[in-house]
């Protein structure tokens, strides 16, 4: 039943939630990667639903827009990260990482943000206690490796744990952290969206 629910909110553009984050009291860290504008709503949404304390965003803020192939989108990207930014810092988190992606620019991301922290190459930070390194670059991540690492980009470093240590990549999911438990859980992410970071469009049924 579980699988089922999974599936048709991934088919209709939504985030399938457990009800184990539903329920939980901890506080929830989400950390997302590359998104583009067709996941901005269904993000929204799971933001209100999970209430989150830390947000992490690991680059290409805007993916369906590749900023540094085509800089004359430059206008839509603009539009498009204002949107989004105004999701993430109108929800419940009291602390938004956002990583600068090869797409993104930072100028224009800087121009938004009122409450975001800015990470440019790699940021070693802690939340709640725990070790945290964030990048948009798994290559970043590897030279000094934390508890927990969070990038995306590319798949040249899939998520694993290794000698302890936790690398997620938010191109594979939406990674959702209990962090009293330190329970992780990898969402997937809407019907579409990979087709959308690679600016294919998006099949109807």
């Amino acid at each position: 039943m579980i699988n089922f629910k999974k599936f048709f909110h991934t088919l209709v553009g939504t985030v399938y939630i457990p009800e184990e984050i539903l329920a939980s009291n901890e506080k929830i860290l989400v950390h997302i990667s590359d998104t583009p504008v067709n996941f901005f709503s269904a993000l929204n949404t799971l933001l209100k639903k999970i209430t989150p304390a830390y947000i992490i965003h690991t680059g290409d803020m805007v993916d369906n827009i590749k900023l540094e192939m085509y800089p004359y989108r430059v206008d839509e990207y603009s539009k498009h990260v204002h949107t989004l930014i105004k999701i993430l810092e109108n929800s419940s988190a009291r602390k938004i990482y956002l990583a600068l992606g090869n797409h993104d620019s930072k100028t224009i991301v800087e121009s938004y943000i009122n409450k975001s922290i800015l990470v440019e190459g790699i940021q070693h930070i802690q939340i709640e206690g725990i070790p945290i390194n964030i990048s948009h670059y798994s290559s970043e991540i590897v030279k000094s490796p934390a508890k927990y690492n969070f990038f995306g980009h590319d798949l040249s470093l899939k998520s694993k744990i290794s000698h302890e240590q936790i690398y997620l990549n938010g191109l594979l999911g939406i990674h959702i952290i209990l962090l009293d438990s330190n329970k992780i859980f990898t969402l997937p992410y809407p019907y579409g969206t990979d087709d959308s970071r690679m600016c294919k469009s998006k099949i109807g049924f």
